[in-house]
Formats: C-alpha cells, sequence, structure tokens
C-alpha cells in the first residue's frame, strides 16, 4: 500500500512538472510573439509608437482636416445632447452606419482627387486614412447611441415590471375584497 501511494506521488508530481514546462514554454512564445523581431518591442509600445507617427505624418492645419474632426465632436455631443430622443439617435445610427459602409467607395473617390482639396495625397488604396481619420470615430459614435439604447432599454424594463407587479397587486386586492 505504501508503494502504492509512493508511485502515486510520482505520477503526481511528474504530471505537475510537465503542467509546469508546458505552461512555461506557452508564456514564452506568447511573449515572444507579442515582441516585435526588428525592434525588439512589445506590441503595446509598438501601437504607441505607430500611432504617433500617424499623428504627426498628417498635416492638421488643413482646413477639411480640421472640419472633419469639428464635424465629428459636434456629432457627439448632438448624440450626448439628444440622448432621451430614441428615435432621432436611431436616424442618426443608420446614417452613420452608411457613411461608414460608402467610406471604401468615398476613400476610392478621394485617392483620384485629392489634389482638389489636400496638400497631401492621403488616401491609398488600403483605406488605413479614412478608416482612422472617418470610420473610428463615427463607428464609436454609433457605440455610443448603442449603449445610451441599451440604458433606455434597461429603464423601460424597469416600468414594464413595475406597472406589472402594481397590476397584479391591485388584481390581489380585488380578489381580496370578493372573498370578504
Amino acid at each position: 500500500i505504501c508503494r502504492g501511494r509512493g508511485a502515486m506521488e510520482d505520477l503526481v508530481e511528474d504530471a505537475r512538472s510537465s503542467f509546469e514546462q508546458a505552461a512555461t514554454t506557452l508564456v514564452d512564445r506568447i511573449r515572444s510573439a507579442l515582441v516585435d523581431e526588428r525592434t525588439g518591442k512589445n506590441a503595446s509600445q509598438l501601437a504607441v509608437d505607430q500611432a504617433q507617427q500617424f499623428y504627426q505624418a498628417v498635416d492638421w492645419s488643413e482646413r477639411w482636416l480640421q472640419a472633419l474632426v469639428a464635424t465629428e465632436c459636434f456629432l457627439l455631443i448632438l448624440v450626448l445632447v439628444t440622448r432621451h430622443r430614441t428615435t432621432f439617435q436611431g436616424i442618426l445610427f443608420v446614417i452613420l452606419g452608411a457613411v461608414i459602409y460608402c467610406a471604401k467607395y468615398l476613400n476610392v473617390y478621394l485617392e483620384q482627387n485629392w489634389s482638389s482639396f489636400s496638400r497631401q495625397p492621403y488616401f491609398d488604396a488600403s483605406g488605413l486614412f479614412i478608416s482612422v481619420v472617418l470610420s473610428a470615430p463615427l463607428l464609436v459614435i454609433n457605440m455610443v447611441i448603442v449603449v445610451n439604447h441599451l440604458i433606455v432599454l434597461s429603464g423601460l424594463v424597469v416600468q414594464v415590471k413595475r406597472a406589472q407587479l402594481k397590476h397584479k397587486a391591485r388584481e390581489a386586492a380585488r380578489e381580496a375584497k370578493k372573498d370578504r
């Protein structure tokens, strides 16, 4: 019986050792996958560096870019101000979704005609620029609309449940009066 216990403990120890070795190997592989081989930086630092490079590469003094950013800020403020007007926000959600959907077509047009309104050719076939300056902010605004609708809907669910409970209480009171 003692030998059986010792063999079992050895088996458990071997399994624990194998598991620890596998876990260590997995963690090492994940860490190496998150490090850029060329620069030696981790993924988050690399993303911050690329965002800074993007910001510095864009000439934010161009009027059309300022107008675009101002429009997006206005839309966000509009969504926050009209948080109780869900029909208006629903319509705005669909319009912004249509603009986001059409961004790829807009990018092709702007790539061909950039010289008529811009000093630099920002628009390329990959659509990175239009995704960052147009689609991403509009997606954030649409997410704010969705969160607002969830908050409004949860409030409506609470109101409906309260009304149901009041109705049940009234019916129970009526039944109690009839029974007397």
